[in-house]
């Protein structure tokens, strides 16, 4: 007996360091994975961009937006319109958080003639939304809003299909930016003129599955 307990120690003592070794393998592997998904790429200086938002701040924003919409459309049906790109990250977490609402969604893709869809070229739809939405609550959800132009003219479209309601809902609001006449109905937080990446915002399509939020330090 005293043998085969001794025989099965030695082989515990063996195996022990050898698992001990795996998962402090294991756990490097993940947190270089972590961090090369959160490294910007070699192009850009990634000392100049700060970060802003942890990802808990911005679940608590998500959450409390998505408490607000539960109580203004309890028991009712509500159309979401997302704009692409930035705002499929923040839907996705968002819908999630809408309680006792049959929510419907649909996507519009918004492009420039000229410049920019938030300067001043001349936006048209690149996708428009296939639900009808006659007579239906809709909600317009952006990531950001700046100069307001691409939103403008996105309500004023959809206005023209007559539904029952319609708002604007952003995570971030650059009000100072604004160079039309548009209120967002819910504000998850205002920021100053900074350039922010992250959460489905892009620089050049990198950073749109970062989970936290960095602003840019020197911004050209």
């Amino acid at each position: 007996m005293d043998k085969k307990r001794e025989k099965k120690n030695r082989t515990i003592s063996f195996f022990l360091p050898l698992r001990l070794s795996l998962r402090i393998k294991k756990t490097i592997c993940e947190n270089l994975m972590y961090d090369e998904k959160n490294k910007f790429p070699s192009n850009f200086v990634s000392s100049q961009f700060v970060p802003y938002l942890e990802k808990s701040e911005i679940k608590s924003l998500v959450e409390t937006l998505g408490h607000t919409l539960s109580q203004r459309y309890k028991g009712q049906e509500l159309v979401i319109i997302g704009v692409l790109k930035g705002s499929m990250v923040f839907i996705a977490d968002l819908v999630r958080e809408i309680k006792g609402v049959k929510v419907y969604i649909d996507f519009v893709k918004l492009s420039s003639q000229g410049r920019s869809k938030e300067s001043h070229g001349t936006v048209t739809l690149a996708k428009d939304i296939s639900t009808n939405i006659q007579d239906r609550n809709v909600l317009i959800v952006e990531e950001i809003i700046d100069t307001g132009r691409a939103l403008h003219f996105l309500k004023h479209r959809l206005h023209l299909s007559e539904p029952r309601s319609l708002e604007i809902l952003t995570l971030f609001d650059k009000p100072y930016k604004r160079a039309v006449k548009l209120v967002p109905d819910y504000i998850g937080k205002k920021i100053d003129d900074q350039f922010i990446v992250g959460y489905g915002l892009d620089l050049e399509e990198y950073g749109r599955n970062f989970e936290e939020i960095y602003y840019l330090k020197y911004p050209n």
